[in-house]
């Protein structure tokens, strides 16, 4: 094997930085090559360091041994890396895009792309005018169980597809019992309302709230599901239990498909351990879903008459394990990056969102400007 593809990781606002790291450090083809933060948004964010605050979560990735740079520019310039994984918070991506993407360096923007539809379509741009690639990271491409439901439908078994369901949440991302990947089990400690809202995560202008955090999934999951560009967009939210922030901690949108529909949802009140692991697939001929079984998760079929069929469990596929083993299958060995992963489906993600998020302003359905993008040349 030759030398390991060198990343860095740039933002230690996300708490998903912590898990990224730990992929490409135990990723042998490979080399975790630097970390850095950028200035945060807001001064006072680094006040806090609870944990899965950003200096607890600066702080904690230097167990993998990666040279932590003062400056993330700096730290593409000296290290030239193969890849840029970016976890800052999400008012600044494209800022941060923009600065790997001019120095021909490769990224991969943690979901979602951008805080609306406009950044997302600024780092497409500069990415075709360079010739860089830009993906980005879900945790639900990982997911082995939603290759297996995507399989069944693409089957025609369950017949055509008539609605999606996917409700993604948790109690918020420093909430009452947070457990996030990477971090071998360490759970949020309680922080005072005051504490949290020094963070981006409760600010409004800086990408925060759980539309953004949690309704994205949904909308991913809709646009690679159908295979279709969604039409229009019905959406509200609400502050129910964090009046002391300006962010949404739930929120709902409608999706209009050409020929299926897709409700979402999205949520910072609700432990993760009473939420359905995917989604629910509706067809003419039943409904494809799945359900925890310990620490597996099993993929079942019911029929118009009722009738339950669980699937049996498929062979792992290596290069789906993480966004560090599928950019190294993809760069070294010719593999596909995963769909969701791509620009072009990211861009219809982001097209719902931004009109998720206009529908919420003028409560009124939105169109989707899929044809903003989609004529970019």
């Amino acid at each position: 094997m030759g030398r390991p593809l060198r990343a860095v990781v740039i933002g230690a606002a996300h708490v998903h930085i912590l898990e990224v790291c730990k992929y490409v450090n135990d990723c042998e083809e490979m080399e975790l090559a630097g970390v850095a933060d950028v200035a945060p948004a807001d001064a006072p964010d680094l006040e806090c360091d609870g944990p899965y605050t950003r200096r607890w979560n600066l702080e904690f990735v230097r167990r993998y041994g990666a040279n932590v740079y003062d400056d993330y520019q700096d730290m593409l310039e000296q290290v030239r890396p193969d890849l840029a994984l970016i976890t800052t918070e999400n008012c600044m991506h494209v800022e941060v895009a923009h600065a790997c993407i001019e120095r021909g360096v490769s990224v991969c923007v943690e979901k979602p792309m951008a805080c609306d539809l406009a950044g997302a379509l600024k780092i497409a741009r500069l990415a075709r005018e360079r010739g860089v690639e830009v993906f980005v990271n879900w945790p639900i491409a990982w997911r082995e169980w939603l290759y297996r439901m995507k399989d069944v439908l693409d089957s025609g078994r369950m017949g055509p597809l008539i609605k999606v369901r996917y409700l993604a949440g948790q109690t918020g991302p420093l909430g009452p019992g947070a457990l996030h990947r990477g971090t071998d089990g360490k759970k949020a400690e309680e922080m005072a309302p005051a504490q949290k809202s020094r963070t981006w995560w409760y600010q409004k202008d800086h990408g925060g709230g759980a539309f953004l955090d949690m309704c994205c999934y949904g909308s991913m999951m809709s646009v690679w599901l159908t295979g279709s560009e969604c039409q229009a967009v019905s959406a509200m939210c609400g502050n129910f239990a964090h009046d002391w922030s300006d962010v949404e901690d739930n929120g709902i949108m409608l999706l209009r498909f050409p020929k299926s529909v897709a409700v979402v949802e999205g949520t910072w009140t609700t432990p993760a351990a009473a939420i359905a692991p995917g989604p629910e697939i509706f067809c003419r001929g039943g409904v494809i879903a799945c359900e925890r079984r310990g620490a597996q998760v099993a993929v079942y079929l019911t029929d118009l008459y009722g009738n339950v069929e669980y699937l049996p469990d498929i062979a792992p596929d290596p290069a789906l394990r993480n966004i560090a083993c599928a950019f190294a299958a993809y760069r070294l060995h010719g593999r596909e990056m995963p769909p969701i992963t791509r620009l072009e489906n990211n861009l219809r993600s982001m097209a719902i969102l931004d009109a998720g998020l206009r529908s919420v302003r003028s409560g009124k359905t939105e169109l989707v400007d899929n044809a903003v993008w989609g004529n970019m040349g």
